[in-house]
């Protein structure tokens, strides 16, 4: 044992040179990396990239995906996912853009809000208390959230006249976009309920190993469905800033949300077995998609190859996860 620990310190006392640290920050912060690699890039390249409108539409198209792909990252870490969100989004959209000609701004906001912590919940209670699987029963939650939202509206669109409400998509704050301040805001919050808070530590604790979370006297049900209630509540948030940039709301508002949000937090690095992810990360993921979108459409590529690049890149994300996992002790000094 002494051999050993002496071994380690040894190793640990060794200089590391330029190459190491390069080494470590391209492993740890590859996405970061990428992103910072692109925007230069097409700074240089194009010029319309640069101008402050297009950077202003980029922070706000980001953030549709990326305040869902919050919660969404809270919830991977906690070793599940949700698809239903883009049901869910649509049904609180629509709800929204109906009661609010009858109440103000303000408690319609809340109102939301609360409508989507509260589907999440249910979520939640479907995983944990009647044992489906997060995969089957979100994808069926989705189909009677889409179900509810045509029922409502009789498939119609639901046109939002209020200029107050717009405004929350559309409108600045201090020279930046709504929907990114709150975007920014959100991922604040979040960081203190992951990093201060008990539930929030116990997250990370059951996305490693749900079993020994129990042993452990985790209440691990629910913390589950407190993680799909962070969810509800990021996407009613997405759901009144997408509502407000739109002017309108319908039940498919936002097809393909789901997809959107796990990339996201794929991307920057949260892993799909559970147990790690970071906030940041995902932040970044989020803004890397939106960029590589705004790049495409800039250079004039085709909507469908765009879903071609975005296919790579979850792919390849996917592959440097791997490898970081294979390789990452070399990098930590392990």
């Amino acid at each position: 044992m002494t051999a050993i620990t002496d071994a380690s310190a040894l190793h640990e006392a060794q200089p590391r040179g330029p190459l190491y640290w390069i080494q470590r920050i391209l492993t740890q912060y590859t996405i970061q990396c990428l992103l910072l690699v692109v925007v230069i890039g097409l700074s240089l390249t194009n010029d319309n990239f640069r101008q402050e409108a297009n950077i202003l539409s980029v922070l706000r198209q980001a953030s549709f995906a990326g305040i869902g792909a919050a919660g969404m990252t809270l919830l991977i870490i906690n070793g599940a996912f949700d698809l239903s969100v883009a049901g869910l989004l649509g049904l609180c959209g629509v709800v929204l853009a109906q009661v609010l000609p009858d109440i103000n701004v303000l408690p319609t906001v809340l109102l939301t809000v609360v409508l989507g912590t509260a589907l999440g919940v249910a979520n939640g209670l479907v995983v944990t208390k009647i044992k489906i699987p997060a995969f089957i029963a979100t994808l069926g939650m989705m189909y009677v959230y889409l179900a509810i939202g045509f029922i409502i509206t009789d498939g119609q669109v639901v046109p939002v006249t209020n200029k107050a409400f717009r405004n929350i998509g559309t409108g600045d704050f201090l020279g930046l976009p709504i929907p990114f301040v709150i975007m920014v805001v959100t991922y604040v919050v979040l960081y203190g309920i992951m990093q201060y808070t008990t539930y929030g530590r116990f997250i990370r604790a059951v996305g490693s190993s749900e079993n020994a979370s129990f042993v452990g006297g985790i209440p691990v049900d629910r913390v589950k469905i407190f993680a799909f209630a962070l969810v509800g509540l990021c996407t009613g948030l997405a759901a009144v800033a997408l509502t407000g940039y739109l002017s309108s709301a319908q039940p498919i508002m936002a097809e393909g949300y789901e997809l959107r949000v796990i990339a996201a937090a794929v991307v920057g690095g949260t892993s799909l077995k559970g147990g790690s992810g970071t906030l940041f990360g995902t932040f970044t993921g989020a803004m890397f998609f939106t960029v590589i979108n705004n790049a495409l459409n800039l250079f004039n590529v085709g909507a469908y190859w765009q879903y071609v690049a975005v296919g790579m890149i979850i792919i390849t994300a996917l592959g440097i996860e791997a490898l970081r996992h294979r390789f990452g002790g070399v990098f930590r000094g392990t």
